[in-house]
């Protein structure tokens, strides 16, 4: 296969991911995550030596789509929210298909944790839930990953721009 073939498939194949990632129809539930560790909206949160690799959601459009639709979430994964200033912000499970733990998280700690946070039962109001401190940071993962996590544990969230960060 000549030069300019392999080439022109290796563009046309990212275009792909490129519109399916920015549309929203992912390939998979990975898609979204690989995609932003190419363009450096990734973070490494750790937490008593255990390492989640995070999507990195600042804009308003991100923070209200966050995980919704997902149909799985790997144990390693999460999603960081970032906001400007501290505050007691308020999350809810509105399309949600899988159960979270939520980490919130302030000066490099955590400060409180929502555990099994479920998706809404069909019919009824989705669950809403807020930290009892304010905070800049919200970290979600796969209901139990966080189970040896406690309040006033140390998180180290360091941002990044490598694919596999």
């Amino acid at each position: 296969m000549g030069k300019s073939m392999v080439t022109f498939l290796a563009v046309g194949i990212l275009l792909i991911a490129f519109a399916w990632a920015i549309g929203g129809n992912e390939i998979t539930d990975y898609t979204s995550y690989y995609f932003k560790c190419l363009i450096g909206q990734t973070a490494k949160v750790e937490i008593k030596n255990q390492v989640i690799k995070a999507e990195v959601v600042k804009s308003t459009k991100a923070k209200a789509k966050g995980l919704s639709h997902r149909r799985n979430l790997p144990k390693d994964k999460g999603m960081l929210f970032v906001f400007d200033q501290a505050d007691k912000y308020e999350f809810w499970m509105k399309d949600m298909k899988i159960p979270l733990d939520i980490i919130w998280i302030n000066d490099g700690k955590v400060v409180d944790i929502s555990r099994g946070v479920f998706p809404p039962v069909a019919g009824s109001e989705p669950v809403r839930v807020k930290p009892t401190k304010s905070v800049k940071e919200i970290l979600e993962v796969y209901s139990g990953v966080g189970q040896n996590w406690q309040i006033g544990d140390q998180v180290n969230i360091t941002f990044g721009r490598i694919l596999g960060l």
